[in-house]
């Protein structure tokens, strides 16, 4: 979803002033019914020209947050969430690892925290193949190159095998090399 970034934010950080617990879920409740329908979009926040500062947010992302201010039950909680929201849509944060925006963690679903030799099944959405002994599936090292490595990075990759770890660099981004004794 793209939302027009000034309106947007000018409008959250007007509702942190607010001293009353059911006027900023009313204002909240009037935001989420804004950006859900382009027909009651009557502030503008789906209203983005080429030129304007846009913010381009998961949906269901920005539904979960909003759905968690409205649960709320005290004033303070509240604002905490939506200073919360404002400090992911207004500002991206980094680390020297990864190209992870650390403000918005919560939108990346498909990073997975668990161990990743667990996964049950092996992703065949590239051109990966399995036919090479030894051949791990391609979910560990996208997980692993999108935690530890930016776009534009160099990985090199000792045990080259089939090359799965190099097809992952490719499709994320990341220059990739690599070593194998085996002749395939």
């Amino acid at each position: 979803m793209l939302l027009n970034k000034t309106l947007t934010i000018n409008y959250l950080t007007d509702i942190l002033a607010t001293e009353q617990l059911d006027v900023i879920k009313n204002k909240i409740n009037t935001f989420k019914e804004n950006i859900q329908d382009q027909k009651k979009n009557k502030n503008g926040f789906l209203n983005v020209l080429e030129s304007d500062d846009k913010i381009d947010v998961n949906d269901e992302y920005l539904e979960n947050e909003l759905q968690q201010i409205l649960e709320t039950k005290t004033i303070d909680r509240t604002k905490y969430y939506i200073q919360r929201l404002l400090k992911s849509l207004s500002l991206e944060k980094t680390n020297d690892i990864n190209d992870l925006n650390l403000h918005r963690w919560k939108e990346y679903t498909d990073i997975i925290t668990d161990s990743l030799w667990l996964l049950d099944k092996r992703d065949s959405s590239g051109v990966h193949n399995a036919g090479y002994w030894g051949n791990f599936i391609p979910q560990i090292p996208n997980q692993m190159l999108r935690r530890y490595t930016k776009k534009g990075d160099w990985v090199l990759d000792t045990f080259l095998g089939s090359g799965t770890t190099l097809i992952e660099c490719r499709r994320l981004g990341r220059n990739g090399i690599g070593i194998e004794l085996q002749q395939n």
